[in-house]
């Protein structure tokens, strides 16, 4: 079921981009099952679980990641900034930063755990630490579009898996805190490479 909602995201996102920018968008799916599963946790306990080194995720990841970037299909990474320290999304991020050195990166604040979270403003601070003392500091870019909250609540509920009306709405609205717009935090390389964006 998640496979297929992630294919109509897909499809849904890349539907209006003219042919030849549709190849730069895809999908690998490694078949990773959600932590409850994957790490035998309860759903409770999912942001107060710690990154597992030995979590089978992180390799696969990796390889997949590698994989992309050695075919030189890999121009940009986003990825999650763990905001609320889901335990799946932390595991993707840190799965993925020593992959990404180099490449142009930016992080999307979580949702709806941006909003909803007690942790969300520390976690984004202690994201942004981590990546000064990196020296790859990080800066707020906003991409703003016309109807961001109808269009983003249509695209969220397709994950009926998940999102309920509810949910829904607090993570479309979120696009209203930047006047119909996604907050990314990027790195240098990704302000230079879209900088015309």
């Amino acid at each position: 079921m998640r496979l297929r909602e992630d294919e109509h995201f897909i499809r849904r996102i890349t539907q209006n981009l003219p042919k030849g920018l549709k190849n730069h968008l895809h999908m690998v799916d490694l078949n990773l099952k959600d932590a409850p599963i994957r790490l035998r946790i309860p759903l409770e306990e999912l942001s107060d679980t710690p990154v597992n080194p030995e979590d089978h995720a992180i390799e696969k990841i990796r390889k997949a990641l590698t994989k992309q970037s050695e075919a030189g299909t890999m121009e940009a990474l986003v990825l999650p900034a763990a905001l609320g320290n889901h335990i799946d999304h932390l595991t993707v991020r840190e799965a993925a930063l020593p992959v990404a050195a180099g490449l142009p990166c930016a992080f999307y604040e979580d949702l709806p755990y941006a909003t909803t979270h007690p942790s969300a403003a520390t976690d984004l601070e202690a994201l942004r630490e981590a990546a000064e003392q990196r020296d790859e500091p990080l800066s707020p870019v906003v991409s703003r579009m016309e109807l961001a909250v109808e269009y983003k609540r249509r695209l969220v509920l397709g994950y009926a898996s998940q999102i309920d009306d509810e949910v829904g709405t607090l993570i479309s609205n979120f696009a209203t805190r930047y006047e119909g717009g996604e907050r990314l935090w990027a790195n240098r390389s990704w302000l230079t490479a879209f900088a015309s964006f």
